[in-house]
């Protein structure tokens, strides 16, 4: 076998494997599954956690009672609760008596959809009084009662709420509620206290949302970019790790030390983080039953010496995954945004991305001139590809010649082949290298530009009116066919085998298939990249056609 042409069709089909795998898992991954019973499982317990966690852990795979079932069974559907409103530049959050929990988290500064007929974002999508977020469970069944309590408003200001509970009998109970929140930040501080006067509760408290946003998607997974895309998220065993919850088949219990948990969706974020110190939370969740999926962070009941109540304190995020934001937080919580494996590279293009906009004020604009900036640098190594493509291309008649000299051995055909491409001062892989080296960089701009809040909206020009959603009307993919077809017969081709020429024919067709469900930002810089690739092929062309090449 020829070794160039060998390594080449390895990485021809390393790259175009690569993008497809890319591209078509945007679109696979999201298939939504049909949700099975509940069963209950416990994980691992890496981590320790507050004393009464640590010796209760379980170290077998025995079956334990479930903790969820309960909430998402014989729930209220209809209370009667008396909301408190607490306005913002950010968003419109509404909270309930009952539970003193979130009833409604609306963000002012993102649509449904783009045009007057855009509503705020809802990020409560939860309905039942039962499940609103920031509820509490208990998995003592004895104190069961206590999950669907009305409150009464203790105090409240502009930017915050407290809730007391307190049971009329003298076995009672006190549980008073408090929210902090800041008017020029989607996080806020909560805390629940808990007076028991009976010393016999036994178990957990559990605090968790249900639910996040979710996008109504009336077409189909090929001209959809996305579908139901929620997932829990948690960060635990210092990373992060999602549960896709259409596809979480059983009631999960992670035990281990939980620092956050909640829903996200490919833009927004539902977040609970623990701030508590002297007690640490594991996770439990469960998607088994549409409507009631939930996730939530399970506190020891652990009372300090000096403390006569239980106390946790959490801190919630309810806002869009945008950088800034999450780092303000805290807590790695901007690893919320999946850049994938790239990630140490995609901050750094986000940024560039970022400050062109400051100038242009306008996204789309920003995505070419980074995409111009992008190609600008790496063009001397597009060229050297480029020259020695044509130089192997320059030496195939003798290659050809050689193979047919030694067919019948292959051994000695390829000592000769590498013999004449040293004599010729040509690398094998100079055509293919620069490419694969550059590859890091495209893959990390294509998560940016996929996952970036920036784009949710943003218009370009004319019939673009939202980046982050697909061209309306395929202009774009039916360009970039045309634009792969033109850089094709500009491109030195050095395969003579004529299957791998039929697929390289076929390839803008392919490629311009996988552009129909891309977010239109995404293919703008698919395209201009295209078209910069052409413009530097043509110059590199001339300049080798009046040096002989």
């Amino acid at each position: 076998m020829d070794p160039m042409n060998g390594m080449e069709k390895r990485a021809l089909l390393a790259v175009v494997i690569s993008l497809a795998i890319l591209i078509v898992w945007q679109m696979v991954f999201l298939k939504k599954g049909a949700p099975p019973p509940q069963k209950t499982e416990a994980a691992s317990q890496p981590e320790t956690s507050a004393p009464s966690h640590s010796s209760q852990a379980p170290q077998s795979e025995a079956k334990k009672p479930s903790l969820l079932p309960s909430i998402q069974t014989e729930t209220k559907t209809k209370v009667d609760e008396e909301e408190v409103v607490i306005e913002t530049d950010l968003y419109r959050a509404i909270f309930s008596t009952h539970g003193a929990a979130l009833k409604s988290w609306k963000l002012k500064n993102y649509t449904t959809q783009v045009g007057k007929e855009g509503e705020w974002i809802e990020l409560v999508t939860q309905k039942n009084p039962s499940l609103y977020p920031f509820s509490l469970y208990f998995s003592d069944k004895n104190f069961e009662e206590l999950k669907d309590l009305e409150y009464e408003i203790q105090e409240q200001t502009p930017t915050h709420i407290s809730f007391r509970y307190r049971s009329a009998s003298s076995g009672g109970v006190t549980i008073e509620r408090r929210y902090q929140l800041d008017p020029q930040k989607y996080h806020f501080e909560h805390e629940t206290k808990i007076w028991l006067r009976k010393n016999n509760f036994k178990g957990d408290v559990l605090v968790g949302t249900s639910e996040g946003f979710l996008e109504a998607h009336k077409e189909n997974i090929l001209t959809s970019p996305y579908a139901d895309v929620r997932s829990f998220i948690f960060h635990a065993q210092n990373k992060t790790s999602r549960k896709k919850i259409s596809a979480l088949k059983e009631e999960s219990e992670i035990r281990s030390v939980t620092h956050w948990a909640g829903v996200e969706n490919r833009y927004f974020l539902t977040a609970l983080v623990n701030r508590s110190e002297s007690i640490k939370p594991y996770l439990i969740m469960s998607g088994a039953q549409p409507g009631a999926e939930m996730i939530a962070l399970q506190y020891p009941f652990y009372k300090e010496s000096q403390k006569d109540f239980f106390e946790f304190k959490i801190e919630g995020y309810l806002g869009p995954k945008k950088v800034e934001f999450l780092k303000e937080a805290g807590n790695n919580l901007e690893e919320a945004i999946d850049f994938g494996i790239f990630s140490i590279l995609c901050i750094p293009l986000l940024k560039v991305m970022n400050f062109f906009y400051l100038f242009v004020r306008n996204y789309g604009v920003a995505i070419l001139l980074l995409t111009l900036l992008i190609r600008v640098l790496f063009h001397p190594l597009i060229k050297k590809s480029y020259v020695s493509m044509r130089e192997m291309q320059r030496i195939q008649p003798q290659i050809a010649k050689v193979k047919e000299k030694f067919k019948d051995n292959p051994q000695q055909m390829n000592k000769e082949v590498m013999d004449l491409m040293k004599a010729n001062k040509v690398n094998p892989l100079g055509g293919c290298l620069p490419l694969l080296i550059q590859m890091p960089i495209f893959f990390a701009l294509y998560r940016v530009l996929y996952n970036a809040i920036e784009l949710y909206h943003a218009p370009f020009f004319g019939w673009i009116r939202d980046l982050s959603s697909k061209d309306p009307y395929y202009v774009m993919p039916i360009l970039m066919m045309v634009a792969m077809f033109f850089q094709q017969k500009m491109t030195p081709s050095t395969a003579t085998d004529p299957a791998q020429q039929k697929m390289m024919q076929f390839m803008p067709v392919l490629f311009g298939f996988f552009m129909i469900a891309l977010p239109s930002g995404l293919v703008i810089y698919i395209l201009f990249s295209t078209v910069l690739q052409i413009t530097s092929q043509y110059l590199v062309n001339r300049d080798l056609i009046k040096k002989g090449l």
